[in-house]
């Protein structure tokens, strides 16, 4: 049983280097005959990975950044709805970068809430005469 190497020739004039399809010259991607199921094919591909819906569809309750906190809630939000994401090497990155900014976010929640107390302690002394 011997196995051939496809008879068309690519965009470039080299031979394709894929094997003929069972009873053909050609492999799947340049049979002429084939050209329906290639079709088919890129557009099952095209809904299998667009059509999904990952998590609950809809919009999320608005949210109101006055403060700090606020921020680091948002970005919270959004590190857990990334996560519903397929694994990829750009979601990873994403996340990594969230979550730098989402620390950043509560070292700047503890410094507005350090700042607040001492407000209020400096309001409760009697003016020096």
């Amino acid at each position: 049983m011997t196995t051939n190497k496809c008879q068309a020739i690519t965009q470039d004039g080299t031979p394709c280097q894929a094997y003929a399809a069972a009873g053909s010259d050609y492999c799947f991607h340049h049979d002429p005959a084939q050209a329906a199921q290639r079709h088919l094919a890129r557009s099952k591909g095209g809904r299998a990975r667009h059509g999904r819906h990952i998590g609950p569809v809809g919009q999320p309750a608005p949210l109101t950044l006055d403060t700090t906190a606020d921020v680091a809630t948002l970005l919270q939000r959004t590190i857990n709805d990334t996560l519903q994401l397929e694994n990829s090497l750009q979601r990873a990155r994403t996340i990594g970068y969230l979550a730098g900014l989402f620390l950043k976010a509560l070292d700047m929640a503890v410094l507005e809430q350090q700042l607040a107390a001492l407000e209020r302690t400096l309001e409760q002394r009697e003016p020096l005469r």
